[in-house]
C-alpha cells in the first residue's frame, strides 16, 4: 500500500493539485431522424444494460470506444492525457427488475494498472413525464459510488417528439470525481479520455433508434 501510495505521488505533477473541478459533463441537444417510440426503446435498452449486463453495451452503444491498438514500431507510452488512461472493469452484477435498480462490482486502472478493486457502481433507472402534459419524457439513470473515488453520475436523456419521425433529444451525461481523483482529471484529460466517449454513446444511441444497428467504426477524441 505504501508502494501505491508513493508511486501515486510521482504520478501527479504538482500543477495536478490545483483547483479542478469535481462535477464534469457533456450535454447536447440534438434531432433523431426517428419516431420517440423508436428513441424511447433504445434508451431503456441502454439503461437496463448498463445496470443488468454493461458488457452487452460494447456490441453497440460502445462501439468506437475502444483503444486502438498500436501499429508495430510505434508504440508510445501512455500517459495521463492518454484516451485509454482511466479504465473501468466490470465484474460482479445484482440487477432487480422490478424496482429498476443495478449494482455492478467494477475495478478502476489508471494507466494500465489496478489503483482500485470491488468498487460499486449503483444505478437507479426512472422514467418521468410532467404531471400534466405527455412530453417530453425523460429517462434518468442515477448513480452511486462506494468509496471516495468517485461521488456520484447521472445519465438524463429528454425526449420529445417533433413529427411522426422525428424526435428533439437533449442528453446529459454528468460524473462527480471524487476530491482526490478530481486532481488528476485536467481539462486535457477529460477531452482525450472521457468526454468524447460520453459523446460517442449518444451518436450512437441516435444511430441505434434510427436504423436499428450501429455500425462499427473507430472514433477519438476531436483536436481542441
Amino acid at each position: 500500500m505504501k508502494y501505491k501510495l508513493f508511486i501515486l505521488a510521482l504520478f501527479f505533477s504538482t500543477s495536478a493539485f490545483a483547483l479542478r473541478p469535481q462535477v464534469r459533463e457533456v450535454v447536447i441537444d440534438t434531432i433523431c431522424n426517428a419516431p420517440l417510440h423508436d428513441m424511447l426503446m433504445t434508451a431503456n435498452k441502454f439503461c437496463y444494460e448498463f445496470q443488468a449486463c454493461p458488457d452487452s453495451l460494447f456490441q453497440w452503444a460502445y462501439l468506437g470506444m475502444s483503444e486502438i491498438p498500436p501499429e508495430p514500431g510505434t508504440e508510445t507510452k501512455k500517459t495521463k492525457e492518454s484516451r485509454d488512461a482511466i479504465q473501468l472493469r466490470y465484474k460482479d452484477r445484482v440487477y432487480d427488475p422490478k424496482h429498476k435498480t443495478g449494482d455492478v462490482a467494477i475495478d478502476i486502472y489508471v494507466l494500465g494498472v489496478r489503483w482500485w478493486k470491488d468498487t460499486h457502481l449503483g444505478t437507479k433507472y426512472v422514467l418521468s413525464r410532467p404531471a400534466k402534459s405527455k412530453y417530453p419524457l425523460t429517462a434518468r439513470m442515477t448513480a452511486t459510488y462506494s468509496g471516495s473515488i468517485l461521488e456520484g453520475g447521472d445519465f438524463v436523456l429528454r425526449m420529445e417528439p417533433i413529427s411522426e419521425n422525428q424526435t428533439r433529444v437533449h442528453y446529459e451525461f454528468r460524473l462527480v470525481f471524487g476530491k482526490v481523483l478530481s486532481t488528476f482529471i485536467s481539462d486535457k484529460t477529460w477531452h482525450n479520455a472521457i468526454e468524447w466517449r460520453f459523446e460517442t454513446i449518444l451518436e450512437n444511441l441516435v444511430e441505434h433508434a434510427e436504423t436499428g444497428t450501429v455500425q462499427q467504426k473507430q472514433r477519438g477524441p476531436k483536436p481542441l
